[in-house]
Formats: structure tokens, sequence, C-alpha cells
């Protein structure tokens, strides 16, 4: 496996991962800068996928992208996928419905303060995580400051993203998700699994 695609300009940085295998566990590192950080998020998408939400998000220049779950015949515990909501610029939203990727995994893990006050974190990718470990192939990874995050377990893709700001907007209990409250920083970073 490689590490690339990253530019360290936020105060957020991911050590790199190294060679693995289809099925291998595998942790994702990093330490931050951020102040009063208390949970980073790590959220992984299958690299086609998340280029595929990266030129929805920025058609007619909009920038901004969430999801929303689709329920099957009204059950709400049966998803079946998911829209891919884009904010326009001129106020009003389109949708494009997509299918979960298998390969999709969030994990939100505390920091930890070493003795020299070095702020890291460590998001073991395991069966706790996902049960059918990742596959061969690319992958995007969004690392980002969850301190304000609501942990929702079984929620697929709570987050908003604005791709061209390259900013995270984690999902919270602000009825505005795009407030500028809940703007944090977003580090970005690709992984292939051989």
């Amino acid at each position: 496996m490689c590490l690339a695609g990253f530019v360290s300009a936020s105060n957020i940085t991911v050590d790199p991962i190294g060679s693995l295998s289809a099925g291998e566990k595998f942790s994702i590192t990093g330490t931050t800068t951020i102040d009063k950080v208390k949970k980073i998020g790590i959220e992984i998408f299958p690299k086609k996928f998340w280029d595929d939400v990266v030129a929805y998000a920025k058609e007619d220049n909009a920038g901004r992208i969430r999801f929303k779950e689709l329920s099957s015949a009204g059950d709400s515990t049966n998803q079946t996928g998911i829209n891919m909501v884009r904010f326009n610029p001129d106020g009003t939203q389109a949708y494009q419905t997509v299918d979960i990727p298998k390969d999709y995994a969030l994990v939100i893990v505390p920091v930890k303060k070493d003795a020299s006050g070095k702020v890291t974190f460590n998001a073991e990718i395991n069966e706790k995580v996902k049960k059918i470990p990742f596959q061969r192939g690319k992958y995007h990874v969004n690392v980002y400051d969850a301190s304000m995050e609501i942990e929702r377990p079984g929620t697929i893709m709570p987050n908003g993203w604005d791709v061209i700001k390259k900013k995270a907007y984690p999902s919270t209990t602000l009825s505005n998700i795009w407030d500028t409250k809940n703007e944090k920083e977003l580090e970005y970073v690709e992984f292939t699994i051989q």
C-alpha cells in the first residue's frame, strides 16, 4: 500500500501507512496542533466514489455536499442507499441517489497527549470498525477535527463537506450544518491496498 496526495497545510498530519495486503488490519495515525481538539474523525471512501462526489459537488461551483439516507419502503432500519445533496449557491438543492459503497467506514477516535505535549491519534481499522476487511483498490480518506461531532452508530455518512474550501462540517446539534462555527479543518490522504 502506498500513501500519497496530501499537503499538510492544515494542523493535521497523517503518518505513512505502509504496505498492506487485502484483508489486513491496519491503523491510521498522526498528530494535530488544533487547539482544544478532543476527537479526530477518519472517513474512508473508495477513491472512485469520492472522486464522483467531488465532481457532483463542484457542479455550478456549488462545492457543498452532504448525504441523506434513503429507507426501503418506509423502513428506516434497512437503508437501500443515500442521496448526495448538493447545496447550490442560489439556495437550491440538487439530489442524486447513489449506492452505499461497501468499502466505506467512519471512525471517531479520541486524541492523546504525550509527555512532551504532542497530540496524537490512532484509528485501528479492524473488525470492530468494519466486519468485512477492505479489499484491493484505491481509497480516499478525510481526516478532521470531530470534537463536536455527535456519534450516531449505524448512521451512514452524516457529515457535510465543502470540497472547494476543503472544509469538513461534522454532524452536530447545530441546526445549520453549514454554520461557520461548525467548519473544521480537513486533511486528505489516499492509499492503495494491493
